[in-house]
């Protein structure tokens, strides 16, 4: 019964029927936190599929607790640098960033950014990219983490920033991935 309504709830997103995905996630993560536990793949599966969904219907203010719960379990269970836990620090930074919270959403970049440096450095340049289009011309966006790459981190950050424009207010939006259009 739950497998199908996973399927039926992965369908409907993969349809692009995110109101309607969203809630038969919501009915499995209830159901399976009761029965698996809150730490069960199959719970932080439907957590994940939430947090996507409530990416596409904007939904900033219900999507933060959610993606704090996710984001942490993810990074006692599996790391930071591992695939599941940077692609819900993206959700969970473009939610801060929404929900006005900058340099909370920066930090997330930069940490996140921190853990992959030595695996997937494109990745973390994209973030890294973010950061600096999110902190502005006048934030260290370093300050005050502890993190394992700084030197390479603000090197990197350095460069990021110089192919910036220099006019306030200028900079370009990033989106989602921690791109910046083009």
């Amino acid at each position: 019964m739950l497998d199908e309504l996973e399927a039926e709830a992965r369908s409907s997103f993969e349809a692009g029927e995110y109101d309607h995905a969203l809630a038969e996630f919501s009915v499995l993560r209830e159901v399976r936190a009761r029965r698996e536990g809150p730490y069960s793949v199959p719970y932080l599966r439907a957590l994940h599929a939430s947090v996507r969904c409530m990416r596409f219907l904007q939904l900033w203010q219900d999507s933060d607790p959610l993606c704090r719960e996710l984001h942490g379990k993810y990074v006692r269970t599996h790391g930071r640098g591992q695939a599941d836990t940077v692609d819900v620090a993206k959700h969970w930074a473009w939610t801060m960033l929404h929900l006005g919270a900058v340099s909370a959403a920066v930090a997330l970049y930069v940490r996140t950014a921190d853990a992959l440096w030595d695996s997937d450095i494109s990745t973390a340049r994209r973030l890294l990219g973010a950061a600096a289009v999110n902190s502005g011309p006048a934030v260290d966006p370093l300050a005050g983490l502890t993190l394992t790459h700084t030197t390479e981190l603000t090197e990197s950050l350095a460069d990021l920033r110089r192919l910036l424009p220099n006019d306030a207010g200028a900079a370009p939006a990033s989106d989602f991935d921690g791109a910046t259009p083009g």
